[in-house]
């Protein structure tokens, strides 16, 4: 089955509000891209591109033209059964995560259809509800802690991830005053981007272990030398969750050889569908847990994310972090997303089930 079209289509929607981490991130709507690859048949795969700047170094305009002018022409009169073969060509153009496994996740789609099933159980599993976690931004405790309780009240959903690194005094306190509102069933985890000193992350982790904090994502740079990785990973009482650290196989393989990582993240936006799971299968293989992250997808990546996540339970032992969608003022499902008692309900179709709206795609796309 060839590959005869690929078609890129930017667009922006705005969130309700603001949302903030790390050092400098401060989001004020989805700028991504629509990828839709087109194979014989008639058949159409759907995807999201989701270029992070300060991240990835990818870009709008940078994703669509690896994929119009680099990664397209390798793709197209390809088979589409043929991933091996493609992602080899996709080598040869450096980096560019997230047009990647974009492209990657359009033709996953078009295999599923093909075959007549959900994305999940061509994948090997089973379409089953997936439940998923909040982010909560950086901000003020107050603030964030209304946040989190209007996103229980209203979805259900009662695990979160928090924002974490700028202040340890107020990240502590943001916490213990999440656990205080919440109860003892809630889980938390923190994303620190990175931020914390070795020292510091160990004694401000810790402090929050004392309130039933279940893992840390990236409490340090990546880039400190492999034993004072390993070191603070020791030290922690909570696991080290990899994210920045896992996001290609060579990267995978590094850090399971160091042994810091308690969990291992797995993006399929950054990865595609196919990366995913030879990533998932190497965490397995050392018999370490998967949690899926975001990558702030809107609802169609959520879609293709949850599929991942329902075709491995066995090995993705904690809620995806799938609620990034909830922060937006609209999106281009044309049936919404089917969330239920914190989980998520997969479309019962064939492939990942995001059909588009074309008139919210003509209000919202950029490129006009």
């Amino acid at each position: 089955m060839k590959i005869e079209r690929i078609e890129t289509i930017p667009f922006r929607i705005p969130l309700h509000a603001p949302v903030k981490w790390g050092k400098v991130g401060n989001k004020t709507a989805q700028e991504h891209v629509l990828v839709r690859v087109f194979a014989e048949g008639g058949l159409t795969g759907i995807a999201e591109a989701t270029p992070r700047p300060l991240i990835y170094g990818e870009t709008v305009p940078s994703v669509m033209h690896a994929i119009d002018k680099e990664l397209g022409p390798r793709l197209l009169r390809h088979d589409a059964y043929d991933r091996e073969g493609y992602w080899s060509a996709f080598d040869e153009v450096p980096w560019n995560p997230t047009a990647k496994g974009a492209l990657d996740t359009a033709v996953y789609d078009i295999l599923a259809q093909a075959a007549g099933v959900p994305l999940a159980q061509y994948l090997g599993g089973a379409s089953a509800p997936v439940k998923i976690s909040y982010m909560v931004g950086l901000g003020e405790v107050d603030a964030t802690t209304n946040e989190a309780l209007q996103i229980r009240e209203k979805h259900g959903i009662d695990a979160f991830k928090i924002k974490a690194g700028k202040s340890s005094s107020q990240d502590i306190e943001r916490i213990r005053r999440l656990r205080e509102a919440l109860g003892e069933q809630a889980m938390l985890y923190i994303d620190a981007n990175q931020l914390y000193g070795a020292h510091e992350a160990v004694r401000t982790i810790n402090r929050m272990a004392e309130h039933g904090l279940a893992m840390a994502e990236e409490p340090v740079s990546i880039h400190l030398v492999p034993h004072a990785r390993k070191r603070v990973a020791d030290q922690m009482v909570v696991p080290m969750l990899g994210d920045d650290s896992v996001v290609t196989i060579p990267d995978t393989l590094r850090e399971l050889s160091l042994g810091a990582l308690g969990v291992i993240g797995i993006k399929p936006p950054r990865s595609g569908m196919h990366r995913s799971t030879a990533i998932l299968k190497l965490a397995e293989a050392h018999g370490l847990p998967v949690w899926i992250g975001s990558q702030g997808v809107s609802g169609i990546g959520t879609l293709a994310s949850a599929a991942f996540a329902s075709a491995f339970p066995n090995v993705i032992r904690y809620p995806a972090d799938l609620g990034n969608y909830l922060r937006q003022a609209d999106d281009l499902l044309a049936t919404p997303i089917d969330l239920r008692d914190g989980q998520v309900h997969l479309p019962g179709g064939p492939g990942i089930g995001a059909a588009i709206d074309e008139k919210k795609l003509e209000r919202f796309r950029s490129d006009r």
